[in-house]
């Protein structure tokens, strides 16, 4: 159903197209895929003809309908009887309703006379029906009825329009309406954003980015079919998979796939078994896929009926046949549904089956090689089939990792080394559900000390990235010997709130990573600034840089889990990417932990991303769950002062922040120090001018005198550069800046620079983008706007999101963002706020860099 609380989604042009049709000669025919909406298109427009006042009769025809009803007359008789009291009918209309179902019955539809005083009948309630108006007759599921052109004709004789919805006619069937119909109208796929309202509506919040990204990929060709798409979340809410924080819906298990269940509309064609249309689901949605050339050695060789199946589900959209002959489920959430309702198990007998009846036959090659794999566990250990995997093992990761499972399960020797290589395979491709649920099975089968190793790593690397403990039976197996093997005291540290660094990684993990085959890289070869900016993650536990520090380029980060999801939010704010930053956060604060680091830093810079959105309630909802005796408590001052400032009050903002400072002083607290410092220092002007220009200069000086934090010399420089605005210490905090290779510095001093009269133009032009200085010497920046730039600017300068600016311009996200950084550029600012506030795209003073109050801000 595409209609839910708050009116029809989409569907607007077409249900104009039907209300305004006027045509008596002949019906309307609505069609469309099962779940288009076709039923809440004609409920919309049964309520928009009653408010204009014309009648209407609207019948619906069940699904259980009697087979000897061929013209679904019951249901019409129904329909009246319901419906009498709306209408201004005839007195002998009561006559006539008795004179029809006296003639509707069984033997009467037997008889050629009878059948034809049951239409007569039929035609002469609809003529008395309402004599003095023609009424509107919607018939919903005409494709139930055998004949729904002689089902119609009574009505459409007595002058009434009819309006009929049903399924479209699949390829090679006859259309009933062909040469009837006045107009047809085929419902298509909602589009992206109508997708998004029914969403939305459906569970009564937006959802995130990443969730909706989810439903999409599980929904596969049926993405854009309302029925389907309410069914997924209507299912996802009965199983409590959706969970609601601050205000966006997310799912309460990302790395669960989504199930699009079985009794949604149009699943499972008539016609097709419902256990052999399981089968061939399963296995075509396996990592080997199921060939045209398997039929014949599935469900015991019932070849033909195995053939009609699959017929019917590549004409329903459930499956395609691709090159080679191979068939791919179009659809994964259905193949989710079927495989949690059969078990993984049960597809992995099911390739198991069509490898040994081929193993039969004797056919050798990579089909039914790719059963074996694709049998996994379920296939007896056979040592003689590991050379031939391996030689003809595929480089698709997905296929790959089922093949190199199938390489260790059945080979007899260097079992170690075909351990490690499928374990490398899966981190390369930073599968770790998988390795979670590899490394708990292989430990059960009695390995060697060798496999234990690579086994704790494996477990070690899973829990940590999906956010849950080595169950206790495990654990009990690698530590047989009373000794805990040192990945998993990396996760006790870890679960136990401590932070992780360099040296943890490198002490706990990197023997065993390099034991395994991992290259890792030399320690020190990144430069001043990586570091810096690795002790920074450690502090906040965002433990994806520190991982990569020391593990090199074979780590590799998930798409989903708490540890992924919280480093996708220090890594969107800082990026500028806030609209994946924002999502990130609502995931990683449902999936993180209750206290801490993480915790803290999640809906700090949630309530930062929010602020800066002019969400105030947002914000200070986020900000309301961080304690103020939490673990860092600058950078939630950082947050407080950045939201009063918002808000409009910008002394009462600068005071809290040099008390916190005031407070913290001497603690050698570093986490946050930075960016509060340099948030006071663009205050400092308009706060109170020189007397608090001196008292944040002094405050950073004394901060950092006798500290040896990674920037302790160049915090002091930029905000006394920030304030002082003199070319030499514009120079000089340049330098330091350059040296460290540190962009979000310069990009700060290029404000600074902007507004001081004796800036060092040069310099500004190089940092800020502009090619050439004009003749009185200030940058000329290349500002003349595209159409496209200027209306992006116009819709910002309103409040827009780039989500909302991508749809309103209809362009991705993607190119939203490329076009205003280079607005950025063009006119010297780094944020959306300084970009809205600026002159650029206002006339000939957009030449000019930014004024101080936009510094300052």
């Amino acid at each position: 159903m595409a209609r839910r609380r708050g009116g029809l989604v989409g569907r607007r042009a077409e249900l104009t197209s039907v209300v305004e049709e006027r045509c008596a000669t002949g019906p309307v025919l609505v069609t469309g895929p099962p779940g288009s909406g076709k039923s809440a298109l004609l409920q919309e427009a049964a309520r928009a003809f009653r408010e204009v006042g014309v009648p209407v009769l609207t019948v619906s025809y069940p699904a259980d309908l009697p087979e000897w009803d061929i013209y679904g007359f019951g249901a019409v008789l129904t329909a009246i009887r319901g419906q009498y009291e709306t209408f201004d009918s005839d007195q002998r209309l009561p006559e006539s309703i008795e004179d029809a179902s006296r003639l509707y019955t069984r033997e009467a539809y037997a008889d050629p006379w009878s059948r034809f005083c049951l239409s007569h009948a039929m035609c002469t309630i609809f003529t008395r029906l309402s004599p003095s108006a023609a009424i509107r007759v919607l018939l919903d599921d005409v494709d139930r009825l055998p004949d729904p052109v002689l089902a119609s004709a009574p009505m459409y004789r007595a002058g009434h329009t009819v309006i009929a919805s049903g399924r479209t006619a699949p390829n090679g069937q006859a259309d009933p309406f062909r040469g009837v119909a006045a107009k047809r109208i085929e419902l298509g796929p909602l589009s992206s954003e109508e997708c998004r309202t029914l969403l939305r509506r459906t569970v009564n919040n937006p959802l995130t980015s990443g969730t909706e990204k989810a439903v999409r990929a599980a929904l596969g060709s049926l993405w854009g079919n309302p029925g389907a798409m309410v069914g997924v979340l209507t299912e996802l809410r009965a199983r409590d998979g959706l969970e609601v924080v601050n205000g966006l819906a997310c799912l309460s298990a990302p790395d669960e796939p989504i199930a699009v269940p079985t009794g949604s509309p149009g699943i499972m064609p008539d016609g097709v078994p419902g256990d052999l249309g399981a089968a061939l689901i399963m296995l075509a949605t396996s990592p080997t896929g199921l060939h045209l050339e398997d039929l014949p050695h599935l469900g015991g060789g019932a070849v033909a009926e195995a053939g009609y199946a699959v017929d019917g589900l590549v004409r329903a959209g459930v499956l395609e046949c691709g090159p080679g002959g191979r068939l791919r489920c179009r659809i994964p959430g259905i193949a989710t549904a079927v495989v949690r309702q059969q078990s993984v198990s049960a597809r992995r007998r099911l390739h198991r089956d069509i490898a040994e009846r081929v193993s039969e036959v004797g056919r050798q090659g990579r089909t039914p090689l790719g059963h074996v794999a694709a049998a996994g566990r379920e296939m007896p250990r056979r040592p003689e089939l590991a050379e031939p995997l391996r030689a003809l093992a595929p480089m698709e990761p997905t296929e790959r990792a089922a093949w190199l499972f199938a390489i260790w399960w059945h080979t007899d020797q260097d079992r170690a080394g075909a351990q490690a290589e499928f374990v490398r395979h899966l981190v390369r491709h930073a599968d770790y559900a998988e390795l979670a649920v590899f490394a708990g099975q292989a430990v059960a089968d009695g390995p060697d000390d060798e496999e234990l190793t690579g086994l704790a790593l494996a477990s070690a690397l899973a829990a940590l990235h999906l956010g849950r403990p080595v169950p206790d039976d495990i654990r009990a197996i690698f530590e047989r010997d009373g000794v805990v093997p040192p990945p998993l005291k990396l996760v006790d540290r870890w679960f136990a709130g401590a932070g992780i660094g360099p040296d943890d990684v490198a002490e706990y993990l990197l023997p065993a990573w390099r034991r395994i085959g991992f290259s890792a890289p030399r320690q020190g070869r990144h430069g001043e600034r990586a570091g810096d900016r690795v002790a920074d993650a450690s502090a906040v536990h965002d433990l994806v840089p520190v991982l990569r520090a020391v593990l090199g380029r074979e780590y590799r980060v998930p798409e989903i889990g708490p540890v992924a999801a919280y480093h996708r939010v220090c890594t969107g704010y800082e990026e500028g990417r806030w609209e994946d930053a924002v999502d990130a956060a609502h995931e990683a604060a449902l999936h993180g932990p209750r206290q801490g680091p993480m915790h803290d830093n999640i809906r700090l810079l949630g309530a930062e991303m929010y602020g800066w959105r002019g969400e105030e309630r947002r914000a200070a909802l986020w900000l309301a769950e961080v304690p103020e005796g939490g673990p860092l408590p600058l950078v939630r001052s950082w947050v407080e002062v950045g939201l009063r400032h918002h808000a409009g009050d910008a002394s009462e903002a600068f005071d809290l922040g040099l008390r916190v400072l005031g407070i913290h002083l001497g603690e050698n607290e570093e986490v946050g120090a930075p960016r509060l410092f340099l948030r006071l220092a663009r205050l400092a002007h308009r706060v109170g001018g020189a007397a608090h220009c001196r008292e944040i200069v002094e405050a950073a000086d004394g901060w950092y005198r006798w500290t040896d934090a990674p920037l302790a010399t160049e915090v002091p420089a930029l905000v006394r550069s920030l304030v002082c605005g003199d070319e030499t210490g514009v120079r000089l905090t340049e330098r330091l800046l350059r040296r460290r290779g540190d962009r979000e510095g310069l990009v700060l001093l290029s404000e600074a620079a902007a507004w001081t009269p004796e800036c060092p133009r040069a310099w500004l032009c190089a940092v800020s983008g502009a090619d050439e200085v004009s003749d009185n010497g200030t940058p000329r920046r290349p500002d003349r706007l595209s159409e496209t730039e200027a209306a992006i600017l116009a819709l910002l300068r309103t409040g827009r999101t780039n989500r909302q600016i991508a749809r309103t311009l209809r362009i991705s996200e993607k190119t939203v963002e490329k076009y205003l950084t280079r607005m950025f550029v063009k006119a010297g600012c780094r944020t959306r706020y300084g970009l809205a506030l600026s002159d650029l795209g206002r006339g000939a003073s957009a030449d000019g860099a930014l004024s101080r109050n936009e510094v300052s801000a």
